[in-house]
């Protein structure tokens, strides 16, 4: 008997799930980890991870009364040991200004958080810092993602600059709020989230120049010092007074690992607390498509279809699949050319459907200019992304302005 596609709300115990072999990319909420249902719990488990749909085998089925007799059965590995952290938590994306409207807000607060990080992090060798000088700029990030998500996620991904320590700073610190927001944290709790996000790398003001500016990739002793910003930064962050225990556990934990090969503690499972979780994904995120000196920028999709790989294995599960989730496979701001012809800027993210998001058109199929227009993927079954682009495929786009057309 052929497998059936079922949302994941049908799931029952005592169904088999098997892989269809459907491509990631195609189908990023379809559940496909093989094996037997046996729970409600585990059912639960699977919807909280942000799953929408999944196939079963019908000849595979069980019933539960069977359980009783074979302890043994099989399961899903790793879901009967959930993760309590998610609840039913909301899909917060409404923006309550257009992206045209934040977009200026959002570049000035983006450059005011990068001379802000690069003077705090300069001033860390004289000694004494004033931590709470952060809060103003911690506090402007919230306020924009709250009014317009879109604006300084595309900004992320725009801004080029040498000094990548202090950019990614700022980045790690949008991904992590925008994050703690769609997870639904509390307002008290973003701005504790994007304080321990510019803070995060603190310590690497301590590590020596030649090897955080290396063009290259670091030798093993090199890694090994370049590492020890964690325990450095920390150290001296929990000297300053009233920096919170919530902003310590983000910087000391984000390059922890759910299976406990991170460091610098080798934590594993529930010992990571929420902000460590929260960091160590969007600082993954904007390292693996950030452009280094010595790497091009990998492309969002890649990088996201790269770490859903690692799931559950460097992150608990659930986490990767809701910053996806919350991101789109192909974030605000990604150049991609459409099975058309056509290239264009994405410029609205579809949690429902992260494969068909909105796309402001740039460029016929022949690569002619055009008069930008929007282009919901999610009403049009004919054309669908066929690639992102990378490097000098996208220098002809004027990324900043097609987003600022997006919604006039």
């Amino acid at each position: 008997m052929d497998p059936v596609k079922i949302i994941i709300t049908e799931l029952k115990p005592g169904m088999f799930i098997v892989n269809p072999g459907i491509s990631w990319l195609r189908a990023p909420l379809l559940y496909m980890q093989e094996g037997l249902i046996t729970s409600q719990e585990e059912i639960d488990t699977i919807v909280r991870q942000g799953f929408a749909e999944a196939y079963h085998d019908p000849s595979r089925f069980r019933q539960m009364d069977s359980f009783a007799k074979d302890p043994d059965a099989d399961h899903p590995g790793g879901l009967a040991n959930g993760d309590d952290d998610f609840a039913d938590w909301p899909d917060p994306r409404t923006s309550l200004v257009s992206l045209d409207e934040e977009m200026p807000q959002a570049k000035a607060i983006y450059s005011d958080s990068f001379e802000h990080v690069k003077s705090l992090m300069q001033a860390a060798q004289g000694g004494a810092i004033d931590v709470a000088a952060s809060q103003p700029y911690v506090e402007s990030i919230v306020n924009s993602l709250n009014r317009n998500v879109d604006a300084l996620i595309s900004l992320s991904k725009l801004k080029s600059s040498d000094e990548y320590t202090y950019t990614h700073s700022v980045n790690v610190t949008i991904f992590a709020v925008a994050y703690a927001h769609y997870l639904g944290l509390s307002e008290d709790n973003l701005h504790l989230v994007g304080m321990a996000s510019l803070l995060h790398d603190f310590g690497k003001a301590f590590v020596p120049q030649e090897i955080l500016n290396a063009p290259r990739r670091l030798m093993p002793n090199e890694q090994e010092i370049m590492q020890s910003h964690v325990l450095l930064g920390y150290n001296h962050l929990k000297k300053v007074e009233n920096v919170r225990p919530e902003v310590l556990q983000g910087v000391v934990q984000h390059h922890e690992r759910h299976n406990g090969t991170g460091y610098p503690y080798g934590l594993s499972g529930k010992k990571i607390g929420i902000y460590g979780r929260i960091l160590s994904v969007s600082d993954n995120y904007d390292a693996l498509s950030a452009r280094r000196v010595y790497k091009t920028p990998m492309p969002a999709n890649v990088a996201l279809a790269l770490m859903y790989k690692m799931r559950g294995q460097a992150w608990a599960p659930g986490y990767v699949e809701r910053f996806i989730k919350m991101m789109g496979i192909y974030p605000v701001g990604t150049p991609v050319q459409l099975s058309s012809g056509e290239r264009g800027v994405v410029c609205r993210s579809n949690p429902n459907f992260p494969a068909q998001p909105c796309i402001m058109l740039a460029f016929d199929p022949v690569g002619r200019p055009v008069k930008p227009r929007a282009l919901d993927l999610s009403r049009e079954p004919e054309v669908e992304i066929e690639r992102s682009l990378a490097g000098n495929e996208a220098e002809q786009m004027d990324i900043t302005l097609l987003l600022s057309q997006a919604f006039q």
